[in-house]
């Protein structure tokens, strides 16, 4: 004789798929090229990254005296190890996508939207 009774396990024993990790992405917004506009810019830099479907880390905003601003926000971008930099616009990375790019950076502007790749295929993410 044969066993028709099927066994299933309680529905707490179900185990759930695991979540996708996002992307990590970190905003940089410049008191020199915003101005008055940076506290705008920088929920707009946010906002605009959430969007995308980035974990949102933080908003680098480098002092005022700053002799480096870009290499500050390229330092900050390879402790935090996210894979995305969130500008307002190309000015604040001194209309230079490849200063990012080529640091292993994917570069995001709000305004106008727009994507830069990191430069190089094989550069691991983070590796500044």
């Amino acid at each position: 004789m044969t066993y028709t009774h099927i066994i299933k396990p309680p529905a707490t024993d179900i185990i759930a798929p695991p979540t996708p990790v996002r992307p990590k992405a970190i905003g940089f917004v410049r008191g020199d090229v915003s101005g008055l506009h940076a506290p705008r810019h920088a929920n707009e830099v946010q906002r605009h990254a959430r969007t995308l479907g980035y974990q949102y880390v933080y908003t680098v905003r480098p002092p005022a005296d700053e002799g480096d601003p870009i290499g500050y926000a390229l330092g900050m971008a390879a402790g935090l190890g996210v894979a995305t930099i969130v500008v307002f616009d190309l000015e604040h990375v001194n209309n230079q996508p490849a200063l990012i790019c080529d640091e292993g950076y994917d570069l995001e502007t709000v305004s106008p939207q727009g994507t830069w790749a990191r430069s190089a295929p094989g550069i691991e993410i983070g590796a500044a």
